[in-house]
């Protein structure tokens, strides 16, 4: 035993000259905020990329680059050199002998050596849970009431606000599996479980988002993340195409924006596309200009509605000079349909459709004009609406809103059951107590009776 420590003691002198040694370099040592700096721009960096995965938005990025600019600023206001006094031989070798032994000595007098050891991830992740009384509070109180969905929401948005995105996901999904499926939790247990996994789109996450999508059709986020699980899955083109479709009906002041626009001109230059020249981007002739955009928001509302219909007509006219023009024909359609003008909407999303027979967002857009305004579907539906639902099921069989086209076609023609059966599976993707689900439910309990 006397061997073992003898050993241990040459050891630890030989470590400790070896490690005063660079006390005697008398050249001048770079100050801490020289690490500092590097460790600013990597960050810059990295928020780069974040911004450019889709985890921050465009306001997000800027506001935490304008930050750390402002610490790097700091640091250079400083020295970033300190000039460094040789010191004492006799000093340094005192140190490199009494340090260690002293520092030994301290370790059995009032240390633990008999602890088992802890690394240095343990170590952290203790601390951050020590250092966070809400944390514990909240995992208590998960722990008394498991089945308390809205205990497991809170704790998941108390990880999500500490950067623990696992955590928070896996919190998120328990208060779904106790039948929790409202829009906000869903796009939030998305978020995390995308941020978990570095930017990928999970299929867990696809699943939520698509559940988002049957009870908000329209909802921004989730059609920009889904077609980034495209863009993940080689399927850029699709993906340029879905997100060229959310650009058109963004408004101009959406937060969304101008990481869409990022991602279009990558997704475009991936395909060898000029960004600019892509179908629906340049506005043509035929679109309205920024002055004419300037000048309309200083008329009437009769004048304004004037203007817009021109517009129309003039895209109209186009359209029968270029009729293979999809994203033209797109957005006609869209401008007839904020004119109201059905008929119109319908024929022009019909030209889409034929166009783009393997579009499912076009495909949808043709069924929903089909039926949009009629009331009296449970009878009879629209010639073409058995046809689109058909392309629309070729493409996606579970896509909720070719589900719920599916049995209207089924009501009308006769077939309650098959309906039925359709619509129970739209409603399961429904949130609870919300008002779709609401009317579906209305609309299922009237199958099988006889129309008014």
């Amino acid at each position: 035993m006397i061997l073992f420590w003898i050993i241990a003691g040459v050891l630890t002198l030989a470590a400790a000259v070896v490690l005063a040694a660079p006390l005697f370099d008398t050249r001048k040592f770079k100050s801490e905020d020289a690490f500092a700096l590097e460790v600013y721009r990597d960050q810059l960096g990295e928020l780069t990329r974040d911004e450019q995965r889709g985890l921050l938005t465009p306001e997000q990025a800027r506001a935490a680059q304008i930050e750390i600019e402002r610490r790097i600023l700091a640091l250079d206001e400083g020295k970033k050199f300190q000039p460094a006094r040789p010191p004492s031989h006799r000093l340094t070798l005192a140190m490199a002998v009494i340090l260690p032994l002293a520092g030994f000595g301290l370790y059995l007098l009032l240390g633990s050596p008999h602890l088992p050891s802890q690394s240095a991830m343990e170590r952290l992740a203790e601390e951050r849970t020590r250092t966070s009384p809400e944390i514990q509070a909240l995992e208590a109180k998960v722990e008394q009431s498991p089945s308390d969905a809205q205990s497991w929401i809170d704790l998941g948005r108390a990880y999500a606000d500490i950067e623990r995105a696992k955590d928070a996901a896996d919190s998120f999904a328990k208060a779904m599996a106790l039948g929790r499926k409202e829009p906000d939790l869903l796009r939030q247990f998305a978020h995390a479980a995308i941020v978990a996994e570095g930017g990928r789109v999970t299929s867990e996450a696809q699943a939520a988002l698509q559940r988002t999508l049957s009870a908000d059709p329209g909802d921004p986020t989730s059609r920009f993340f889904l077609a980034l699980a495209k863009a993940q899955n080689q399927d850029v083109e699709g993906a340029l195409a879905d997100w060229l479709t959310l650009e058109r009906q963004l408004p101009p002041e959406a937060p969304l924006r101008q990481l869409l626009a990022d991602n279009i001109d990558k997704a475009a230059r991936q395909l060898g596309k000029d960004p600019a020249k892509l179908p629906g981007r340049t506005g043509g002739s035929a679109g309205p200009s920024a002055e004419d955009m300037a000048a309309a928001e200083q008329m009437t509302p009769e004048q304004r509605q004037a203007f817009i219909e021109s517009m129309v007509e003039r895209l109209a006219a186009k359209m029968k000079e270029e009729p293979d023009n999809l994203e033209g024909w797109i957005r006609l359609a869209n401008a007839y349909g904020v004119l109201e003008q059905r008929d119109e909407a319908r024929a022009a999303w019909a030209e889409a459709a034929k166009r783009a027979p393997s579009r499912l967002d076009v495909q949808l857009d043709y069924a929903g004009a089909l039926i949009q305004g009629r009331t009296d579907l449970a009878k009879a539906v629209p010639a073409e609406l058995p046809e689109a639902v058909k392309r629309i099921r070729t493409l996606d069989p579970e896509n909720p809103l070719g589900l719920f086209y599916a049995g209207v076609v089924a009501r009308a023609e006769g077939r309650p059951d098959e309906a039925k059966a359709l619509w129970e599976k739209v409603l399961a993707l429904m949130p609870e107590g919300s008002t779709e689900r609401q009317q579906l439910q209305r609309e299922i309990d009237t199958l099988g009776k006889p129309a008014n």
